[in-house]
């Protein structure tokens, strides 16, 4: 699954202009969350998987005077990058990096699958916060217990005020994006 999260990411990149591998490892380092760094060891060998399965080509560098090569999206390429960003995305520890590399293939992609990628968000960010609003009125419930640990379910409620707040940032951000694409769609 890693592979293809990176494949979405780099057919991606390349769906906007042609990169040299080390740019398409900055680009990789950049979108992962949280931020990794990216080995030649391991970028230069999924480019090389990408180039035997005729996803990406290599081109000479006409500007570089030290005949650097840079990626080239195919036809065959660009048909993947489609197939994965319709690809519904697991509830798993990858799903946030996920939606982020689709996020950033969103202009390779039609309005109507743009707004189905944001449904999907918007589902799963809805399930994630009312799971902790229901954790937080469990703990709620707890502190009231004369036993309770109450530092404990304290900070716990803490955490979950942040987890609350973020899943409150990405639902506006998606609303925000739901304008955005509204007013293109009107274009």
């Amino acid at each position: 699954m890693e592979a293809d999260m990176y494949e979405l990411l780099i057919l991606g990149a390349l769906m906007s202009r042609n990169m040299s591998g080390y740019k398409l490892r900055k680009v990789l380092e950049s979108s992962l969350v949280p931020r990794r760094e990216i080995s030649n060891g391991s970028m230069y060998p999924l480019l090389a998987k990408l180039e035997d399965k005729g996803y990406i080509e290599f081109l000479a560098d006409n500007t570089d005077s030290r005949n650097k090569k840079v990626a080239q999206i195919t036809a065959a390429g660009k048909d993947r990058f489609l197939d994965l960003m319709a690809q519904p995305i697991a509830d798993d520890a990858k799903r946030e990096s996920l939606y982020r590399f689709k996020f950033r293939g969103m202009p390779g992609v039609d309005v109507a699958q743009q707004t189905l990628i944001l449904d999907d968000y918007e589902r799963q960010t809805q399930q994630d916060r009312n799971i902790y609003e229901g954790v937080r009125s469990h703990l709620q419930h707890t502190l009231k217990e004369p036993t309770a640990n109450k530092p404990y379910l304290n900070w716990s409620m803490r955490n979950l005020a942040l987890s609350i707040a973020l899943c409150d940032t990405k639902l506006t951000w998606i609303k925000d994006c739901r304008k955005v694409l509204a007013q293109k769609d009107g274009d």
